[in-house]
């Protein structure tokens, strides 16, 4: 795997601008919301990440010029919230989503709030990458049958500078191997594993 991590430097005592700060909290208002009326739309497969420490990591990543380009892609969108912290940091955001009803509610929740971003329904995994997985995987991601959303846009995975991903348990390393098969050189891959837990790969 052509795949060199990338040590991040973060602290909480960097204060994120105040607009990517007003932006979490209007997201996680819109987001409780949400759960308040589970029941009648339920959507067991929403796991949001901790918005804060990818928002550190994201403004290290542009602060410290690492990105080769302005690109971004987030893989599972859901409510647009990474997208739209992207898009705060003056990177040409996009987020994919497979969910009809998410795509909704992450554009609706980027329009109200004037952030300029791309929400594109369909499949996050580019066409062929499910050869990459084990026959034996368990693989929430391949359970998607929608077509891969980079085709139906004129663009592909190699277009993007960054992408973002928050893996289901067990899928990290066969994300790590699509990235690492069909992103283009110099990308890179930052990867939320969980709590306090948040890598950054550039590939060679």
């Amino acid at each position: 795997m052509a795949l060199r991590e990338i040590p991040l430097r973060l602290s909480e005592d960097d204060p994120l601008p105040e607009p990517i700060t007003e932006w979490i909290g209007l997201s996680r208002q819109r987001i409780e919301l949400y759960w308040d009326h589970f029941s009648k739309q339920p959507l067991p497969q929403y796991i949001e990440c901790d918005f804060d420490l990818v928002a550190l990591a994201l403004a290290e990543v542009v602060g410290r010029d690492l990105v080769d380009g302005r690109l971004f892609v987030e893989w599972g969108c859901g409510f647009a919230v990474v997208t739209g912290i992207a898009a705060l940091l003056g990177l040409d955001a996009v987020g994919i989503e497979a969910e009809e009803m998410l795509c909704v509610e992450g554009r609706k929740l980027l329009a109200k709030h004037g952030v300029q971003a791309e929400i594109w329904q369909g499949n996050f995994l580019p066409g062929g990458a499910r050869r990459l997985a084990e026959d034996t995987d368990p693989l929430v991601s391949l359970t998607h049958s929608l077509p891969p959303a980079y085709e139906l846009n004129q663009m592909g995975l190699d277009d993007f500078a960054i992408v973002f991903a928050y893996p289901w348990p067990g899928e990290e390393h066969f994300l790590r191997l699509v990235f690492d098969r069909y992103a283009r050189p110099d990308s890179l891959l930052l990867m939320f594993r969980g709590p306090y837990h948040i890598e950054l790969y550039r590939k060679r």
